[in-house]
């Protein structure tokens, strides 16, 4: 439970409403737990109409989770009888993982690697409960994992998650290639069991289809929509096919994709010039990727629009979708349609040219007195051996120390309310990805996402010191480490620690330090 559910539980009085029986839809969650041997606490059936009253799904998830937690009880208590047996192990860290127990979660799958050092989805979820989330998940697990619900596929998406990812592609194919338009020859990457090959049949002379999973390969052959398919990864099938196609298709694909560059150039380099893709993603937060505790990748809408730019690409069209429902729940996202440009094509997606100034005056020029303290205190908090996952710079005043963080971090942000210092760091491509906006609620739409959070200057700040700690509490994964730097002329020691503690953080250290300015102050690190 994070901190704004525990603050409505408390403002209820923690009673819970009157519930009444419900049927709920299945999840892809539980299609891994059903693998698993995990029956749901309610039968499902698909149901006719879903609920949408949003009061009527609330209590159906609190059902759905006292059913899930009792089935928890039960099989933990097995696994105390049997501490070494790998498929309740896995059966429990999926249902810690349904209840957003994530530390129980992050211990189990690490029993569960120690156990058996080849289970390529402990491995994978680890490192995303960790913070240290790969750019995307071993091939082997995808494999694996889609293998073995090949035979139901097609009726749990269908039918129980009211999947609309196929349609939406094939609709906003048909729009970017406009009217009665039909290409040469056309590929649909992760093709699964092909339910987007007859949606888009008609729209290319020759359709191709790729996918890890041998046995989904297997159900697309018998679909007949496609004239080649072949079992493989993504990125290396495209590299093979340079300018091959006019039109690549990939519908509920890139949620098993972090970074997409990788991705994108590999599209691009398959592409014939004019060639178009389109594609869905789950959406996440404005400007970044990160991992889901489902495994799966979310992607926002700045983050796309710049990968996209880099990449080659015109944007097209970008529309937000309801892709499926899990758990009573819409899951919310995009699909979207690119054309590649030809190579001396230029764009107004591409950033207007740097001023005169370096880009080291650039960062020169943003360093504040607490800057090079911040730094220092990150390379004492992380270690460069086992970097963290994600970071973020709360006010982009580190830009000359990014170098340094980047054997921290494996993915370094930066937030200012300031939009011109944001535009100069994104024309400089300092950091991975860059905001504006009000730094305490662009924390607070991001529960549990950081691993370390540093902010070398509080000048931004209006109010409350408080609201930044209880804010960082919010934002800061498992374990991650905070660290502030801030005048001993506005706030006390004492009235510094007891803030830190009142919001939930755990104190590390608070040193007085003399800032490069001669001024004093303090810095402060805690860890969530």
């Amino acid at each position: 439970m994070n901190r704004r559910e525990r603050r409505r539980q408390k403002k209820s009085g923690g009673a819970s409403p009157p519930l009444r029986k419900v049927v709920r839809p299945a999840s892809v969650s539980d299609m891994l737990l059903g693998l698993a041997g995990v029956r749901g606490p309610v039968q499902a059936a698909p149901p006719d109409k879903l609920p949408e009253d949003p009061v009527h799904s609330a209590l159906a998830q609190m059902r759905l989770n006292q059913g899930l937690a009792v089935e928890l009880g039960k099989l933990e208590q097995a696994l105390r009888e049997n501490p070494d047996s790998e498929a309740l192990l896995h059966s429990v860290a999926r249902l810690q993982l349904r209840l957003d127990r994530r530390a129980d979660a992050l211990l189990t799958f690490r029993r569960l690697l120690a156990i058996k050092p080849d289970h390529a989805e402990a491995a994978h979820m680890i490192g995303i409960l960790s913070g240290a989330a790969p750019e995307k998940p071993d091939a082997a697990y995808i494999a694996d994992m889609f293998d073995q619900y090949a035979d139901t596929f097609d009726e749990k998406l269908t039918h129980w998650l009211d999947y609309q990812a196929p349609q939406q592609v094939a609709a906003a194919a048909r729009a970017a290639l406009g009217e009665d338009q039909k290409v040469r020859r056309a590929i649909d990457l992760g093709c699964g069991t092909g339910l987007l090959g007859p949606e888009v049949r008609d729209l290319a002379e020759r359709l191709d289809g790729v996918d890890l999973s041998s046995r989904m390969i297997e159900k697309a052959k018998a679909r007949g929509s496609y004239d080649e398919l072949i079992v493989g990864e993504i990125i290396e099938t495209l590299q093979g096919r340079n300018q091959a196609y006019d039109l690549i298709l990939a519908a509920d694909v890139l949620a098993y994709f972090g970074d997409l560059r990788p991705l994108l150039s590999a599209v691009c380099a398959s592409l014939h010039e004019g060639g178009v893709f389109v594609a869905t993603v789950e959406k996440g937060a404005d400007g970044r990727y990160q991992a889901d505790k489902t495994g799966r990748y979310q992607h926002g809408e700045s983050y796309l629009r710049k990968r996209a730019a880099e990449a080659g690409f015109v944007l097209l069209s970008l529309e937000e979708v309801t892709l499926r429902r899990e758990e009573n729940r819409p899951v919310q996202g995009y699909v979207f349609a690119l054309r590649r440009l030809a190579a001396d094509t230029e764009t107004d997606a591409a950033p207007a040219a740097m001023p005169a100034l370096s880009v080291d005056d650039l960062l020169a020029s943003l360093e504040t007195p607490g800057t090079a303290i911040a730094a220092a205190a990150a390379q004492h908090v992380v270690s460069s051996e086992r970097p963290v996952g994600w970071a973020i710079d709360l006010g982009g005043c580190m830009g000359r120390y990014v170098a340094e963080l980047r054997r921290l971090a494996q993915h370094i942000d930066m937030i200012t309310p300031d939009a011109d210092r944001t535009r100069q760091l994104f024309e400089a491509g300092v950091y991975d990805d860059t905001d504006t906006g009000d730094i305490i609620p662009f924390l607070e739409a991001r529960p549990d996402h950081y691993d370390l959070i540093v902010a070398a200057d509080v000048s931004w700040l209006n109010g409350d010191i408080a609201l930044l700690f209880s804010a960082v509490k919010i934002a800061l994964a498992l374990a991650g480490a905070f660290i502030a730097v801030v005048p001993a002329s506005r706030y006390d020691e004492a009235a510094l620690r007891d803030m830190v503690k009142a919001e939930g953080l755990i104190v590390l250290a608070l040193e007085p330090v003399t800032l490069t300015d001669g001024s004093a102050g303090f810095c402060a690190i805690a860890e969530s």
